[in-house]
């Protein structure tokens, strides 16, 4: 893309580690966590939506658990899934992460209008969804093409 992407990307997960650090939570738990405030949902969802392996997705539900940050629970249309959610202990984390979120956003967003901020999220939203689209035509032998 361009070199300010990563310039970018490395401050923000300087800043969000350095917060999080608090917490116990590395920069993506965070993010999940956070996505978790508004979804209840399977492993598998949650592994999709953030696109990261099955394995990593099991190991950090796992450690949510244990520290009593989610629950999960028989999905009743489905019994052999497990829905997750989060505990009030988990809420309040987030709670903390979401501030931390807000305050990286004001620090980078400082001098924009509301209308640049929505644009640059749908842009960058649609870099994502085109990257994402791309990494699984990969994986389906066509290379993308």
């Amino acid at each position: 893309m361009n070199q300010y992407t990563g310039i970018y990307r490395r401050c923000e997960l300087s800043y969000i580690r350095c917060e999080l650090e608090t917490y116990g939570l590395q920069p993506l738990e965070g993010k999940m966590l956070f996505f978790l405030r508004s979804n209840c949902c399977t492993q598998e969802e949650i592994g999709q939506h953030f696109d990261i392996d099955k394995g990593r997705t099991a190991r950090a539900l796992s450690e949510f658990e244990e520290r009593g940050l989610v629950c999960r629970k028989v999905n009743e249309k489905n019994k052999r899934q497990k829905l997750v959610t989060l505990t009030p202990e988990g809420e309040r984390v987030v709670s903390e992460a979401e501030a931390i979120f807000r305050r990286w956003d004001e620090i980078c967003y400082a001098g924009f209008t509301e209308e640049e901020r929505r644009l640059h999220h749908e842009f960058v939203k649609r870099i994502a969804e085109n990257a994402m689209e791309y990494r699984h035509g990969q994986g389906d032998g066509d290379n993308g093409k």
